[in-house]
């Protein structure tokens, strides 16, 4: 829902989870005042499973039918290993019983679209047993979704604070430096659901806007993707996210996503088809487009990204255009080849980084722009801003 140019619905938990990625278990705690959206910002299985949760809402699906089918979708977003363990199960009926925080991070949904407090309780605890049957895990998903009813239903902080105490149990009134000291303590495990979530509504509780509620929540260091993200949904709620943000997260969200989060939050945030700094964790259904030389061993940016590496267990496929040390003949053959297999494959998605234009070819943008350029209104083509500069200045 959009009210006074702000937007309350559940993309309030994935600009958190962007926004906490590249600080996930980092040494230290970010100060406050870091970059909101990096090179390295990227959503991760937080996001995803948000959306899997909203997409079950909104078509009616089993929760653990979604789950399971934005799981495989995005095998590299970042997944726990008790959730990759319930993805190799033989089908998505066989219940998983963890503790993780996993169920609170994408439980928003739930918060937003509920109609009644008894609803968002049911609902909360349907939607967290085929992956976190478990006390706490079921405990976090309720406390979270809870906490974004009330707000959205107008309580203030202060009753949010009272019920979410006296129902669940959990202390919220630890300092932020309290906080950030139980990371010393022997056994203290910030994936676990019974020490995310109490922390996440501290974030919101210290808060003094949307963007303050997540900034906080980063600050506490550790799985801040998570932390962010549980506290995003419930600041969403209760201040709303400003649409200006929302628009610059969107560029670092795929099409497939967005497309839910517009339809759960009522909005029409744009699919800009811009290449994002960080395309790792990239649906299997999508293609990385990069430069490459002769013999597809070394590349332009992109290349490693089609590769095995220790940040992406799950390699794109790729799409070399041979940039280095080839003729121009060469590149023209396979980017007619490119356009061939996107008009032959609009469901697949095809991103293109800066092909020609790195230090490592210097064709530069004058060069390689007419070859792309046939490929610029196909809704399946992402381009880095280099491309889409160029085509506009035509």
């Amino acid at each position: 829902m959009i009210n006074d140019n702000k937007i309350y619905g559940i993309i309030g938990a994935v600009i958190g989870d962007i926004a906490g990625s590249r600080f996930e278990f980092v040494k230290g705690f970010p100060k406050k005042t870091f970059k909101l959206f990096g090179a390295d910002s990227t959503f991760t299985d937080d996001s995803v499973l948000t959306i899997a949760i909203a997409d079950a809402l909104l078509h009616h699906k089993s929760f653990a039918e979604a789950l399971w089918t934005w799981g495989k979708k995005y095998p590299s977003a970042g997944f726990g290993h008790s959730f990759k363990g319930w993805l190799k199960e033989k089908d998505w009926n066989i219940q998983n019983n963890s503790a993780g925080n996993g169920s609170g991070m994408r439980i928003s949904a739930v918060g937003f679209c509920g109609k009644s407090l008894e609803e968002v309780l049911k609902t909360a605890e349907e939607a967290t047993v085929p992956t976190h049957n478990s006390v706490e895990g079921i405990k976090a998903a309720q406390a979270i979704a809870t906490s974004i009813f009330l707000a959205r239903t107008g309580k203030t902080k202060a009753e949010i604070k009272q019920y979410v105490e006296s129902e669940f149990k959990y202390n919220l009134d630890l300092s932020i430096e309290e906080i950030r000291s139980k990371s010393g303590i022997a056994g203290y495990n910030q994936e676990l659901a019974k020490y995310t979530t109490p922390d996440a509504i501290m974030a919101f509780l210290n808060g003094k806007d949307y963007e303050d509620v997540i900034r906080t929540a980063i600050t506490f260091g550790n799985d801040t993707d998570t932390v962010a993200c549980m506290a995003g949904a419930i600041a969403a709620a209760y201040y709303g996210v400003p649409v200006e943000l929302a628009e610059q997260a969107a560029y670092l969200i795929p099409k497939d996503l967005l497309d839910v989060i517009n339809a759960c939050d009522g909005t029409q945030l744009s699919n800009h088809r811009v290449t994002p700094p960080n395309v790792r964790r990239w649906s299997v259904e999508t293609i990385v487009v990069y430069g490459s030389n002769a013999d597809d061993t070394d590349g332009e940016k992109g290349f490693s990204n089609t590769h095995i590496s220790r940040f992406n267990h799950y390699p794109l496929k790729g799409f070399p255009i041979h940039t280095i040390g080839t003729s121009m003949d060469v590149i023209k053959k396979d980017v007619q080849d490119l356009i061939a297999k996107v008009k032959s494959e609009p469901q697949i998605t095809f991103v293109i980084e800066d092909v020609g234009i790195s230090k490592k070819t210097n064709l530069g943008i004058e060069t390689m722009g007419p070859l792309f350029e046939p490929l610029k209104d196909m809704e399946n083509v992402y381009f880095v801003k280099e491309y889409w500069n160029y085509f506009q200045s035509k």
